[in-house]
């Protein structure tokens, strides 16, 4: 749903005229934009998963990826290897005790990277992987990130909008509560979905299938040791 689209939804609801000057235009673009973080930030929503390289370098610094939300980094490869990530106060701790120590590790703090540099090469390729910051909504066919991947999330934002506006109005505490649980549940429900599609996506140390004892006629979970043993 374009953002014009977004504030006509807002506007009726609320039904206030494009002209009204206690609820203008450009408080509810705010109220939609701020209804956007909220949802944004709701669930880590894997449409919002966003992939950025660099180079390694000397210095074993580097800056947050533009775009990249503030600690939502997950997984950082070079050249293919996966690096383990650890607190930024143990990160300093193991390079004063081992200067030249080759775990593959990083840290994070502020918006700076650390990777441990004695475990690659200068040139080398970094994948980082994380959370994209998405931009406030501003022209008018403007789209959130849920117009593609799932489009009842513009539901909930607009609903998230409606109750702002109604506490800005006065006196629609009630409605205003209901229209924020209305929008949550909406998100619950996607996030439900996702999660429901979660668990066929199987990591490879995950023992994929039960052991089944023929003789006895029982099966055992065991352990990923197990795979392959019959």
């Amino acid at each position: 749903m374009i953002f014009s689209t977004q504030q006509t939804e807002v506007r009726d609801r609320l039904t206030i005229l494009s002209t009204s000057t206690l609820i203008t235009t450009t408080m509810i673009k705010r109220w939609l934009n701020m209804a956007k973080d909220w949802a944004m930030n709701y669930k880590p929503w894997p449409f919002l998963q966003k992939l950025s390289t660099d180079l390694i370098d000397a210095t074993g610094k580097y800056s947050y990826p533009t775009g990249i939300r503030t600690k939502s980094v997950y997984l950082i490869t070079v050249n293919g290897k996966r690096y383990v990530k650890i607190a930024y106060e143990d990160y300093l701790k193991y390079l004063e005790d081992y200067s030249t120590g080759t775990d593959k590790v990083w840290a994070e703090f502020d918006r700076d990277i650390y990777i441990n540099g004695n475990a690659c090469s200068v040139g080398e390729t970094i994948n980082i992987y994380g959370y994209e910051k998405v931009t406030d909504l501003s022209a008018d066919a403007d789209v959130t990130p849920f117009d593609a991947a799932e489009p009842s999330g513009d539901e909930a934002i607009i609903r998230r909008a409606v109750a702002i506006g109604m506490r800005k109005i006065g006196g629609l505490d009630n409605q205003a509560i209901v229209e924020e649980r209305e929008a949550k549940e909406l998100l619950e429900t996607i996030w439900q979905r996702i999660m429901e599609v979660a668990p066929r996506e199987v990591r490879k140390a995950r023992q994929r299938f039960k052991k089944i004892n023929i003789l006895k006629g029982t099966t055992n979970e065991g352990s990923s040791e197990n795979i392959g043993r019959f």
